[in-house]
């Protein structure tokens, strides 16, 4: 059993509620708690408690910082918010998520694996505020990094960076005991069409109904989901599901051209794991089989993912200039 927090934007991309629904349903999870972060984060907070509502169970949620640490040109709105008329949940008002994360760290030393797929500034200010946080921490995942061959189409698309660049460079450059960062090149593996993550991820539970009523919008517009952040959830309990090269992470925060870049140097003696490859096909079969747990069609054939290479996807938030 390993003990959860997860730190998320979620209320946009779809894939943040997968997220969420895995860890609600991953038989291996104590999720302690959940903290909200980007802009509008007391709406992505009720998304997120409607989601553990539908799944029948309640985790503590605190709405985090929804200012970044570096300013960025956009205040990104959670669209899938406007589905909470839909669904029952609380209403929460923006608090202290750092010093939430403190205390449930504090109570479990060594115990915890913390789970970052949204921009870096909840984790970010945990660390500058409670130095000590790092060390008593068993683990952090971040969904964080593009260290591809190919040129991103704009700096943007690596989002996790590039809408905190401050923040991912702090996350990037502290010591955890075990620091792994999965990146865009290798969650852009797990892209499928829409249609296709209909049937692989079959609504005929109301935890699934919530996460694509929630989604729905991105889906559509986007025509394709790519399994960004359930990556970075199915590798702590499955750590073989990805390889991991070990080094150092250094972001860009100063050049307007490339904002929020991050580039990675190799190290026997690095502080961070990138992961390299992905085992695509037990990754999907251990996603559908854990969400669609009692659900599923009897001797129905896996789903074949049509994997969508590099070329255009990218991990994108809707937003608001500032």
């Amino acid at each position: 059993m390993e003990k959860i927090l997860l730190d998320t934007d979620i209320g946009g991309d779809i894939d943040d509620a997968i997220c969420l629904a895995y860890l609600l349903r991953e038989p291996q999870c104590e999720l302690l708690g959940i903290t909200t972060v980007c802009g509008e984060s007391e709406k992505r907070a009720a998304v997120a408690d409607a989601i553990c509502k539908a799944a029948g169970v309640k985790i503590p949620i605190v709405a985090g910082m929804d200012s970044t640490l570096q300013p960025i040109p956009l205040y990104p709105t959670p669209d899938g918010a406007r589905a909470l008329k839909n669904w029952r949940h609380d209403t929460f008002e923006k608090a202290d998520a750092p010093a939430f994360l403190y205390k449930k760290i504090k109570e479990n030393p060594h115990e915890i694996v913390l789970i970052g797929i949204g921009n870096m500034t909840n984790i970010a200010t945990l660390f500058r505020t409670y130095p000590d946080a790092p060390d008593l921490l068993k683990g952090l995942y971040v969904m964080n990094g593009y260290f591809g061959l190919e040129q991103l189409p704009d700096p943007y698309y690596n989002w996790n960076a590039w809408a905190d660049p401050l923040a991912s460079k702090i996350v990037f450059s502290s010591r955890v005991d075990t620091h792994r960062a999965i990146p865009l090149e290798v969650t852009d593996m797990l892209t499928i069409e829409a249609e296709q993550a209909r049937t692989l991820l079959q609504a005929d539970s109301d935890l699934m109904k919530a996460v694509f009523d929630f989604g729905d919008a991105w889906l559509q517009s986007e025509g394709k989901l790519t399994l960004h952040d359930p990556l970075a959830a199915v590798s702590v309990f499955y750590p073989d599901i990805c390889s991991y090269e070990k080094g150092f992470v250094q972001v860009e925060t100063v050049q307007k051209s490339n904002m929020g870049g991050t580039s990675f140097t190799a190290a026997a003696d690095g502080n961070v794991e990138i992961a390299r490859t992905v085992d695509q096909a037990r990754f999907y079969h251990i996603l559908r089989t854990t969400l669609n747990a009692g659900t599923l069609t009897p001797n129905r054939h896996e789903i074949p993912p049509l994997v969508v290479r590099r070329a255009k996807s990218g991990r994108k938030s809707k937003g608001m200039p500032c």
